[in-house]
């Protein structure tokens, strides 16, 4: 009978390299990860592929349904959860930008713990959220836009809003984009010419920055864009800011509740945070004022005056 010894020791040597090569292309792949998605990204794909027992996963979801301000709002929620995760080694915060016909479907699988939502899709997501017993200092008005038989779903947690834009005297008409979620025809009352929707927001934008014989009612988003324009030459339009009425709002809402979500929620309204959407060109909902001149400090009192649209209402 042979002696299997040999054999025993070729596997058990095999057995090692093998294992120290999934290690080495595991490091390699975490360090291609990083420098292609950054840090947090690896750092996720890190810890979905080795789990640790000590981990505690949430789950974010991201649903934006309007234009507004320089960049996507989901970036205001990522740098908090990043710099609660440098605190706690042993936490993850799974953040997912959810395209708002998407929803329908994806929380039909699944819930997340919380959930950063537009205009337009508080319906599909009401019987999910819990109520909040603390309204973290968020001016009225939008306590009460994020109220549904006097309890309190969600709470806005970034504003911006509508203005006039124009070249000039408006020759024909005044267009406006909609994402189909939004009515901004609301934020006009009464005008003497004929007010038109005009596709999507970015064509409606593009419309009027190529033809001057018209008005556009657009967004924050497009006060970024035309401010930027008129800095370089490339366009004089004049900026009226809208204090009527406005559904261009981010709201925060939670399926379930533990420390951690209540000091995520906390920091979401922390003025020092709060104050940082100035890097974002848009707007803060609690009781305070983040723009000192210029045409953010002229947009940021006329939202102050605006009439907000209820998210549970369509």
């Amino acid at each position: 009978m042979k002696n299997n010894s040999n054999g025993h020791i070729k596997t058990k040597f095999n057995l090692k390299i093998f294992a120290k090569l999934l290690s080495i292309i595991l490091i390699f792949l975490v360090c291609g990860y990083a420098l292609i998605f950054g840090f947090g990204k690896a750092k996720e794909f890190l810890i979905y592929s080795k789990p640790s027992p000590e981990t505690k996963i949430y789950t974010i979801w991201h649903v934006e349904t309007f234009e507004g301000g320089a960049k996507s709002r989901i970036n205001y929620l990522t740098n908090i959860a990043r710099k609660m995760e440098k605190e706690n080694p042993a936490l993850l915060f799974h953040i997912q930008k959810i395209e708002p016909n998407q929803l329908a479907d994806n929380l039909a699988d699944s819930v997340p713990d919380v959930i950063s939502f537009g205009q337009g899709v508080g319906k599909e997501i009401l019987e999910h959220l819990i109520e909040f017993k603390t309204t973290y200092n968020v001016q009225d008005k939008y306590v009460q836009a994020g109220s549904f038989n006097n309890k309190i779903y969600a709470l806005p947690y970034i504003a911006s809003g509508y203005a006039m834009f124009s070249h000039g005297k408006i020759e024909n008409s005044i267009e406006y984009g909609n994402s189909g979620y939004i009515n901004p025809q609301k934020a006009i009352s009464v005008s003497e010419k004929p007010i038109k929707q005009f596709g999507t927001q970015f064509e409606t934008y593009k419309n009027f920055v190529y033809h001057h014989d018209h008005a556009l009612l657009g967004s924050a988003r497009d006060v970024f864009r035309i401010d930027n324009l008129n800095k370089i030459g490339r366009t004089n339009a004049s900026i009226t800011p809208i204090d009527t009425y406005t559904d261009l709002i981010q709201y925060l809402g939670k399926t379930k509740t533990d420390n951690i979500i209540e000091k995520f929620c906390t920091k979401v309204f922390e003025p020092t945070n709060q104050q940082k959407l100035v890097d974002y060109s848009l707007f803060s909902t609690i009781n305070t004022k983040i723009y000192v001149d210029g045409i953010y400090n002229d947009m940021e009192n006329a939202i102050f005056k605006c009439k907000v649209q209820p998210c549970f209402d369509y």
